[in-house]
């Protein structure tokens, strides 16, 4: 069976979603794939999504903030990309930021489909008001 990427190895969502299936692969082999992708698709939303998610899982804030960021600005109205660049923000402590786009990743998730869990959302949100 051949998959997506091997039929067209350019195409950022299948190249973004074997890179997160394959959890074992080490995360530099990843940051390198993505980055190299990205050389070639600097607009595919997909790919810095996908290397943001690399960068965070490594603690990489800073870094993954700007992956969720160029994310958002390829594909203004995803809500994952919303979500994420607001955790990236909050783990920078950039509170105002994150809860701008807390908020804005609950509104977007309101009318598409989010993979985030909006109560736990809703719930960093009353906190960062406080």
């Amino acid at each position: 069976m051949l998959f997506r990427s091997e039929l067209d190895p350019r195409d950022p969502n299948a190249a973004a979603g074997l890179i997160g299936l394959r959890g074992t692969i080490d995360p530099v082999q990843a940051e390198s794939r993505l980055k190299n992708l990205l050389a070639n698709q600097p607009g595919a939303a997909i790919l810095h999504f996908a290397l943001g998610n690399i960068l965070a899982a490594q603690s990489r804030w800073a870094d993954a903030q700007q992956s969720y960021f160029r994310a958002v600005a390829a594909e203004p109205e995803n809500p994952d990309y919303e979500f994420n660049l607001a955790v990236s923000l909050d783990h920078l402590h950039k509170d105002r930021l994150a809860l701008e786009h807390y908020q804005r990743a609950l509104a977007l998730a309101g009318s598409r489909s989010a993979g985030f869990n909006k109560p736990q959302a809703e719930a960093r949100i009353r906190d960062l008001q406080r």
